[in-house]
């Protein structure tokens, strides 16, 4: 059985987090970076190993969560870049009451993990739903994944217990 977990931030009060060194860029994603945002979460999503089985159906949720958040006016996403390509991504909803708020979670392509990146992309997602009126931010992920054990626990991230099942994938 799967198990999931449900951590949840109060986010009146962050701690302040340093901005990247140069030449890595933390910032919103921009609507021309569609694709490289759809690229980078599907090349990262497919090297944690915590996803098994699951990373096809977990790809082609992300893959329409994408589509959603880019065919808006106002793409809710942030990215890490390094130059011109982006390295690192978080899409998020807004929406004060949703149930998960960090849509994708931070997610690093593999050749930049372990730089503290996921921690810059979770500070960051944090600082932008609080400058949304989110109070109370949630993210859900697998148990044993990378964000769980590693990302989610910083900044007073509280892990509960969640039950959850994802969509089907869509037939080929």
């Amino acid at each position: 059985m799967i198990q999931w977990l449900c951590f949840e931030w109060q986010i009146s009060d962050l701690p302040e987090f340093s901005s990247l060194a140069a030449p890595l860029v933390i910032r919103a994603a921009r609507k021309t970076e569609h694709e490289a945002v759809a690229k980078t979460l599907k090349s990262a999503l497919s090297v944690d190993s915590a996803w098994g089985g699951m990373s096809r159906s977990v790809a082609a949720r992300l893959a329409r969560t994408t589509e959603a958040i880019f065919a808006s006016d106002d793409p809710h996403c942030m990215v890490i870049v390094h130059g011109q390509h982006v390295v690192g991504v978080s899409i998020l909803d807004v929406a004060p009451d949703a149930p998960n708020h960090l849509l994708s979670g931070p997610c690093v392509l593999q050749e930049y993990q372990n730089r503290g990146l996921a921690s810059a992309l979770l500070a960051a997602s944090l600082d932008h739903l609080q400058k949304n009126n989110v109070k109370l931010a949630r993210g859900i992920t697998r148990a044993n994944s990378l964000a769980a054990r590693f990302v989610y626990p910083k900044f007073g991230g509280v892990p509960h217990p969640h039950n959850t099942r994802l969509p089907k994938p869509a037939a080929a």
